[in-house]
């Protein structure tokens, strides 16, 4: 009878303490599971910020991020909105302690990180690929600096003739040697040639009046007006690696010289930036395409990416200007080993020589930059059109006429269907810095979107957010910290 009640002792102990262990495993769970739903609660909230994204851009330019200030409330009216979120969805066994947005991941940070990821991962997704290749096989794999040699034997056919030019070779410097005969006497000492019009003249008209004069199609319409960027990611600052003008007059050997090497290597940078240079021809307006987006604040929109002026009319016309440059010394290396043209060229400088001060050595090679920049005005009048060239100047592919300049420069060629587009141009210009070319593409973006939403601030765009909340459930407080972001 004893052992009876000893055993029933026991199993009243027994059973007590499993009930004790079940309640406690119960509160215990239900701990875990109220902390959990705070957890997604907060999860949630952040979720609900990340889905007031900037509708406008994501389907202009397929990039997520939403504005931190809530377009001009500030950010402490995300953190209230974020805060009633919370408290919306917590049941009544919880209570909101505290919340705070401690951190915001912006667009821009690191050097636009966040922004050069989304457009990796969108030309990723949207199977984009630029054809780097394609350029680097329609130039040849060259870039558009001549070809140092080719100088050296310049200099060397220079000085061959005239040991004297050494030390100057501008033409304002040279003495008159020889003079074209006044009346044609035979017996006056003087030698007599044929009259030739300086071609330099047509040069020096186009550059009193731009390249553009000459080569806008009659259909593209330029707008002139200034666009306000102090506001824009790059605050205003429109300096980029501008070449010189080149010299239209053709009347030193020097400048001539400083012209032909103006331009810096892109090959390398053309390969580094491929995945920002096939978004930017994706989503971006330029003058011989203008239907990507509409409603634009720039009309030539990857213009402005590759000169960052704050007009379409000087984008187009810096544009225009280094796209004769690169064309110059690519024109000039192909004319120097064409015979056929360098015996006119130098035919046209022999006579010239006798009417000015230049000698003939130097003229040849001034007359000869003359005829290539003409070449490159009318490569370049071929692309606004629309049209293609070829990279690399052959005697079929070279239009103009030395002794009809004007009249060839102005004449329709025949379209070429391998060479490089006006768009393949931009697209080296902008490759040649693209760091900075973001930033613009950020200015692009925020002036875009100021259509729609007008306090919006690309440097409070942010793609992430950081929050702190304290949630109480009974006699506990939950604490913890939460991340989200695209």
């Amino acid at each position: 009878m004893n052992n009876k009640g000893q055993i029933t002792v026991f199993l009243s102990l027994i059973m007590g303490a499993l009930v004790f262990l079940g309640l406690f495993a119960v509160k215990i769970c239900k701990y875990y599971v109220e902390k959990s739903k705070a957890v997604q609660i907060v999860s949630l909230a952040v979720s609900d910020v990340k889905s007031e994204y900037n509708s406008y851009i994501f389907e202009h330019y397929h990039i997520l991020l939403f504005d931190k200030t809530a377009y001009g409330k500030g950010e402490a009216a995300v953190e209230e909105s974020f805060s009633e979120n919370i408290k919306k969805n917590l049941d009544g066994e919880q209570s909101l302690v505290y919340v705070a947005i401690t951190d915001f991941d912006l667009l821009m940070d690191n050097e636009c990180e966040a922004f050069k990821s989304q457009i990796n991962d969108y030309t990723v997704y949207a199977a984009l690929s630029y054809g780097v290749e394609e350029i680097m096989k329609k130039t040849g794999g060259k870039d558009a600096v001549i070809d140092e040699k080719v100088l050296e034997s310049m200099d060397e056919d220079i000085n061959e003739g005239e040991p004297d030019l050494a030390s100057n070779l501008d033409s304002d410097q040279q003495g008159r040697s020889v003079t074209e005969s006044d009346n044609g006497n035979e017996n006056s000492g003087r030698i007599v040639r044929k009259k030739e019009e300086d071609p330099r003249g047509l040069t020096k008209i186009i550059g009193e009046l731009g390249v553009l004069y000459f080569v806008i199609p009659d259909d593209l319409e330029v707008n002139t007006v200034v666009v306000d960027l102090s506001d824009c990611p790059t605050k205003g600052n429109f300096a980029f690696m501008d070449f010189d003008n080149l010299n239209s007059e053709f009347d030193s050997y020097n400048r001539l010289k400083k012209d032909l090497k103006c331009n810096t290597a892109w090959n390398n940078s053309l390969i580094d930036a491929g995945c920002g240079l096939a978004y930017a021809r994706d989503v971006f307006n330029c003058a011989v395409n203008c239907d990507v987006n509409e409603n634009t604040v720039f009309k030539f929109e990857l213009e402005y990416l590759a000169c960052g002026k704050a007009s379409d009319y000087l984008n187009l016309k810096k544009t225009v200007n280094r796209i004769t440059a690169v064309r110059f010394p690519v024109n000039y290396s192909y004319l120097l080993t064409d015979a056929v043209k360098m015996t006119r060229v130098k035919e046209i400088a022999l006579s010239l020589s006798f009417a000015t001060a230049i000698p003939e050595p130097v003229l040849k090679y001034l007359i000869a930059g003359c005829w290539s920049y003409v070449e490159a005005v009318s490569d370049v009048r071929e692309l606004l059109k629309g049209n293609r060239v070829e990279f690399e100047k052959t005697g079929s592919n070279w239009k103009t006429d030395i002794n009809h300049l004007i009249s060839s420069l102005k004449e329709d060629k025949e379209p070429c269907e391998k060479g490089m587009s006006y768009e393949d141009y931009l697209m080296i210009f902008i490759a040649m810095k693209m760091d900075t070319s973001y930033k613009r593409m950020l200015d692009i973006i925020q002036l875009n979107a100021r259509q729609v939403y007008p306090d919006f601030k690309m440097e409070n765009a942010a793609v992430g957010l950081t929050v702190d909340a304290s949630i109480e459930y009974g006699d506990s407080v939950f604490s913890f910290c939460v991340s989200g972001g695209y």
